[in-house]
């Protein structure tokens, strides 16, 4: 039997074995006949956030089943490493291998159901492991808080520099608004010693006595006449 008639052959039990859902012929055309096959990680009704499916690609040579079929993976990059994914598909490859010069890719579908179960053990594996560094961070971040920081000669000084210019910036800011606050309610004598300029006020004035003009047009005569009288009855009362 010619490798063409084993492959289309082969292509028609497997269509009879597994359900359109599950089986999908990209290709019927020799020597490039092309398929996949969805296998499910999760037999049973209740679906959990663990499952995940896999796309087992099956791309016939020329020569097969005298050669291995080209194999690929499809659908678990999110769930597992690229390294873990080769893994698995080596593992399929060796089936193949044992199995050159038969039809084999019924034999690689059970290979993989089993690769499958330990696929599902390492991401509860992962899952477990990924649980255990969370609490050990948290158990870590709860020690340190008791712990505290290590002191040294240098973290104090550093701390006591820090510390004497936070107290600083508090004192002078504090003067400040008590300052600010006084400043409506000085007394004369305070407002007197803080404002050096209030200590010329009463010179000036006493000072400027002797130049205040009289501005003649604001009185009338009778009124100018009597202080003029005044002014000399002042002077002759000194006289005497």
């Amino acid at each position: 039997m010619s490798h063409q008639e084993q492959q289309e052959q082969e292509i028609e039990a497997l269509e009879a074995i597994y359900s359109e859902e599950e089986i999908h012929v990209a290709s019927r055309d020799y020597p490039n006949i092309e398929l996949s096959i969805q296998l499910k990680s999760n037999q049973y009704e209740d679906p959990t956030d663990d499952d995940f499916d896999v796309e087992l690609g099956i791309e016939f040579t020329e020569n097969y089943p005298d050669e291995i079929p080209i194999i690929t993976l499809n659908g678990i990059e999110d769930a597992f490493t690229a390294e873990r994914i080769a893994e698995s598909i080596d593992k399929l490859r060796s089936v193949a291998e044992e199995n050159l010069g038969m039809v084999m890719v019924f034999a690689i579908v059970s290979a993989l159901q089993d690769e499958i179960g330990e696929l599902v053990d390492v991401k509860k594996r992962a899952k477990e492991e990924k649980v255990e560094i969370e609490k050990e961070k948290k158990e870590a971040e709860s020690r340190k808080k008791f712990e505290g920081t290590v002191v040294t000669p240098d973290t104090f000084r550093a701390w006591k520099d820090r510390f004497d210019e936070e107290r600083k910036a508090e004192i002078d800011a504090a003067e400040k608004e008590r300052l600010a606050s006084l400043a409506g309610r000085l007394t004369g004598r305070q407002l007197f010693l803080r404002d050096a300029t209030l200590n010329l006020s009463d010179v000036t004035l006493i000072g400027a006595q002797d130049e205040v003009e009289i501005d003649e047009s604001l009185f009338d005569n009778e009124e100018l006449e009597g202080l003029e009288m005044d002014s000399e009855e002042e002077e002759e009362d000194d006289e005497e």
